[in-house]
């Protein structure tokens, strides 16, 4: 059954765009730093859960000692810096053009608004909405930031579809009482009574969605 939403509702790194591999080098390159080892184990038990857990990790597990403020600026700034080197994820481009004037976007993403900026102005790419985690009190796996993106397009939360790749963040949308198509990157174990469904790419995602018709040319969105 195709799922026909209010409002498409869209985590960023990992999903849309293929951001995981220079955020772990950015990772291990700050950890390294400090004196330790950052592993991809480690950088994916912190995937989509925002710097400041990540930080937070990095303290309690290796001991890295960091002015948290001060640090999270410095890996965004590093990561900005290579935000040329990013390609978008497979079926994006595909995806995001079928919902332009048929359903309300909205970019909700656990980075920076300074880096999130950077990355939506490397590829054009324009949203109804746009909200990060600096902008709410919780991080994903709360359901905060996806609940303000739906408060920001003028509809409740139930009824739009989340678009995730991490486990975080389909427990966030699942939270929110959306429902959930995951695209793991990493396999898709644990996602079982977590997403509604779990695809292999966002060309499957698209296929899933019933996103009605067009507007005919002069009508407004509705």
């Amino acid at each position: 059954m195709l799922l026909r939403p209010t409002a498409l509702l869209f985590d960023m790194d990992g999903l849309l765009v293929d951001s995981e591999p220079l955020w772990f080098d950015v990772e291990r390159a700050f950890a390294a730093a400090h004196g330790a080892t950052w592993t991809d184990a480690h950088a994916r038990a912190c995937v989509g859960r925002g710097i400041a857990t990540t930080l937070a990790f990095m303290r309690d597990e290796l001991g890295v000692q960091a002015d948290p403020a001060r640090a999270a600026g410095a890996i965004v700034e590093a990561f900005v810096a290579r935000v040329a080197e990013l390609r978008l994820k497979p079926g994006a481009e595909a995806l995001l053009d079928a919902a332009r004037g048929r359903v309300p976007c909205a970019l909700a993403s656990s980075s920076a608004r300074h880096l999130i900026d950077a990355v939506l102005g490397r590829f054009a790419l324009g949203f109804d909405a746009v909200v990060s985690g600096e902008e709410v009190a919780r991080p994903k796996p709360a359901p905060d930031i996806f609940v303000e993106a739906a408060r920001r397009l003028d509809v409740p939360a139930r009824g739009c579809v989340v678009l995730e790749d991490s486990l975080a963040g389909a427990r966030a949308g699942q939270a929110a009482g959306a429902w959930v198509i995951a695209v793991p990157e990493h396999g898709a174990d644990g996602f079982e009574g977590v997403a509604d469904r779990v695809v292999a790419d966002l060309f499957e995602a698209r296929a899933l969605l019933d996103l009605g018709a067009a507007p005919a040319p002069g009508d407004a969105p509705a």
